[in-house]
């Protein structure tokens, strides 16, 4: 179980603007889950901070269809009634342009005979939600076999992608195996192309061979591709979150999808399988912490027994955590986070040895981009302020500690 103190009866100090925000995550809420957000209303009395947050949080359209079924609709400012059916619609228009990209890719695959699994977004917002204007996502993500990777880059180029690669994205000695491809981009639309779905140096392992197996044969915008099986997909999402949790810069569509799959599939859901699942994958405290997560903080439904078994995985510090993020925290604003988790991830003292010489020695392309260096023969004076840097966030998190004691 992960450090901490655990999250025991822990009253939340959440504003009615945030408890509103919450909410309305539901894709299907029940009367008494309606009558909680219409009794919200008459409370709110900061708009803007909801307006602004609510939207960018990915939640603001999910809110915005509710609004007819609630009584206290005409409380709601008119501008902030335009607010919100802007990100609806927003959020419509990109998903067309994304769905239309995404079926050119998939035929185009399908003509190689390339295998497909549809990841987060493009699958969830037309599988799940059911109405492509309430799943906010911004590019699209596809899973193929590892023998398939280039092939699909290639495909990529002949309809006119481009690749966006990074030298800052590719650091990391032992962690910079390929996950995915840099992002292809043509038309403001981005694609990655994974082979993997994390390193082999995390704790967990999501055995591609099984969830090729269990894969599911589907059709996306009359595009035959694959989707995960139940399980896998749950699982998937848990460890996806878990990978931005950890060092800030989360998707709140993240909490989202998670919450309305269980809510979508509570009556259906065999829990000594998916428990046996996870067990499988050596995931199973990542996954149940945030299946806790969303149920204390967005009423995802949960059996009373998953709840007495699991509860303890979520500490306070990680429900702090999340209503940092809620209310916009995005993490900290220096690598020293990521740089602890990626040494503690790898299993050899000269992996580990590897990766410090890299860390604090990085290639002349990687200070470059990072740093944004005009004259590219004066790298060598930015490494200083990097070292700078570093300490400054070393300091940071030392101080941080001795605040929680």
């Amino acid at each position: 179980m992960p450090p901490g103190k655990t999250l025991l009866n822990k009253a939340m100090q959440l504003t009615p603007e945030d408890k509103l925000i919450l909410a309305s995550v539901k894709i299907h809420p029940t009367n008494e889950e309606l009558e909680t957000l219409n009794s919200l209303i008459p409370q709110i009395q900061n708009w803007d901070y909801l307006a602004q947050n609510i939207v960018d949080r990915g939640i603001g359209p999910l809110f915005f269809r509710k609004l007819p079924q609630l009584s206290n609709q005409e409380l709601v400012p008119a501008d902030v009634r335009t607010k919100l059916q802007q990100a609806y619609y927003r959020t419509l228009s990109r998903g067309m342009v994304l769905y239309e990209a995404f079926r050119k890719i998939a035929e185009a695959f399908n003509a190689k005979d390339i295998q497909v699994i549809a990841l987060k977004g493009i699958y969830l917002a037309e599988n799940l939600y059911k109405d492509i204007a309430l799943r906010q996502f911004s590019d699209i993500d596809l899973l193929v076999k590892e023998e398939d990777g280039l092939k699909c880059l290639v495909i990529l180029q002949e309809l006119g992608y481009t690749s966006h690669e990074s030298n800052v994205s590719d650091f990391g000695g032992a962690l910079s195996e390929i996950i995915h491809y840099p992002a292809m981009v043509c038309n403001d639309v981005s694609v990655e192309i994974h082979i993997k779905l994390h390193r082999k140096t995390e704790r967990y392992n999501l055995a591609l061979a099984d969830l090729w197996n269990n894969a599911l044969p589907i059709v996306i915008h009359k595009s035959p591709v694959y989707t995960f099986a139940f399980n896998d997909l749950l699982i998937y999402l848990c460890i996806h979150l878990d990978k931005h949790f950890r060092v800030g810069h989360i998707q709140f569509t993240c909490f989202n999808d998670i919450t309305n799959l269980l809510d979508s599939n509570s009556e259906s859901i065999d829990w000594h399988y998916f428990i046996e699942s996870c067990e499988k994958y050596n995931c199973t405290d990542v996954v149940f912490k945030y299946l806790i997560l969303c149920n204390i903080n967005f009423n995802a439904p949960l059996p009373p027994a998953i709840m007495t078994t699991y509860s303890s995985l979520l500490t306070e510090e990680d429900q702090s955590l999340f209503e940092k993020y809620l209310v916009g925290y995005t993490g900290a604003r220096n690598n020293i986070t990521s740089h602890i988790i990626n040494l503690n991830q790898l299993n050899t003292f000269s992996a580990r040895f590897s990766y410090f010489a890299e860390a604090l020695f990085p290639p002349k392309s990687f200070m470059i981009e990072k740093y944004n260096i005009q004259h590219p023969s004066l790298f060598l004076f930015y490494y200083p302020y990097r070292y700078y840097i570093g300490l400054k966030g070393f300091v940071y998190i030392l101080r941080n500690r001795k605040s929680k004691e």
